[in-house]
């Protein structure tokens, strides 16, 4: 059985409050948030983390990671555009160049 804490501060201080969906919810005593005694939902942080590499270093296609990992293809888009915002801009090397190429066309 899962410890019965709160999901929000981690709390033991908590009362019966009702139920939901036929399941016993509590109240915690100190943040007053409410919660059950489930498991948590979401895939595993480590997962998440291994399919963000996939995309990202190995070209791994969203729709393969999520049907490997069980999840919609929206859930890793949006793992991807979470982690792409953490991430600081690289600045330009100060050596760059702009370098114009002309369209060429080649009749076979």
């Amino acid at each position: 059985m899962i410890k019965n804490c709160c999901k929000k501060c981690g709390s033991l201080k908590f009362i019966k409050n009702g139920f939901v969906r036929g399941l016993q919810r509590s109240r915690c005593q100190e943040c007053r948030c409410n919660f059950t005694n489930t498991k948590r939902r979401g895939i595993h942080p480590t997962l998440r983390a291994f399919g963000i590499v996939l995309y990202g270093m190995c070209g791994v296609s969203m729709y393969k990671i999520a049907k490997l990992f069980g999840v919609s293809n929206v859930a890793v888009l949006k793992w991807v555009r979470k982690e792409a915002d953490l991430i600081e801009d690289v600045p330009p090397h100060a050596e760059s160049k702009i370098v114009m190429i002309d369209e060429m066309w080649h009749i076979v």
